[in-house]
């Protein structure tokens, strides 16, 4: 028996707070957060990240925005092949980079924000949709949380402004892929609400312990628990919306 036999599973030597947690942003809960179509207007240029059929086109150009479609394989309505490590145009090329569940399915996460920063012109924004507690689908390299994607953003020039999670999480995600193809997807927005409004339950419940037995004042106490509800949403969620913006 060594001297650290005794000690639990999990428990570091570090103290963690839901503030080391927190990402350095704003966060949202059950939020679209963005619409490409307003973010496209006035002739803003958009590199879509693995566009399969282009159904963003539409939206873009519709707005008088340019749409530009890349993918890695040839097919579909894109208008260059290329991979997202390795993105085939000049620096600063792009107002708006738009990459909607497609992180997963890179094999370099790090490459792909890199060439993302550097294509988009100064002050431009990445947006889209990561995943996180998705199972493996498809061909599954890497599932970022929301530290992932503020510490990949912060390493490459660019800022995590606005997050958002908790439309969906992991457990309704898991359930429907466990039970189909019994249709329980239909579901999947009633378990989702049930899970929020379990969260938000345990965030008051967190408020009265810091309020009454931690002395805290109701401000404070209610800004932490705020806080607690936003933070267990994003642990559990099936992936992110994102605004992040090149510096």
């Amino acid at each position: 028996m060594t001297d650290t036999d005794h000690i639990p599973l999990a428990k570091g030597v570090r103290h963690i707070t839901i503030y080391d947690q927190k990402p350095d942003c704003e966060v949202f809960i059950n939020d679209p957060l963005f619409d490409i179509a307003q973010l496209a207007a006035g002739g803003k240029k958009v590199i879509d990240i693995g566009c399969g059929y282009g159904r963003n086109r539409k939206k873009v150009e519709d707005a008088g925005g340019i749409w530009v479609g890349v993918e890695p394989f040839e097919g579909g309505k894109h208008t260059v092949v290329g991979r997202a490590e390795d993105l085939p145009f000049e620096d600063g090329s792009f107002d708006i980079a738009l990459m909607t569940s497609v992180m997963e399915h890179v094999e370099d996460v790090g490459a792909a924000f890199k060439e993302i920063s550097r294509v988009l012109k100064k002050g431009g924004v990445f947006v889209g949709y990561i995943a996180y507690m998705e199972c493996f689908h498809e061909i599954s390299y890497n599932h970022l949380s929301f530290k992932g994607i503020e510490y990949y953003s912060r390493i490459n020039g660019m800022k995590l402004e606005k997050i958002s999670g908790g439309r969906r999480f992991g457990i309704d995600y898991h359930l429907a892929v466990l039970l189909y193809p019994f249709p329980f997807k239909r579901f999947r927005g009633f378990v989702a609400w049930n899970i929020r409004t379990h969260l938000r339950l345990k965030s008051n419940l967190m408020y009265l312990y810091w309020r009454f037995k931690q002395k805290m004042s109701a401000r404070e106490a209610r800004e932490k628990a705020d806080l607690f509800f936003k933070i267990e949403c994003l642990k559990q969620s099936n992936g992110f919306n994102h605004i992040i913006r090149k510096l």
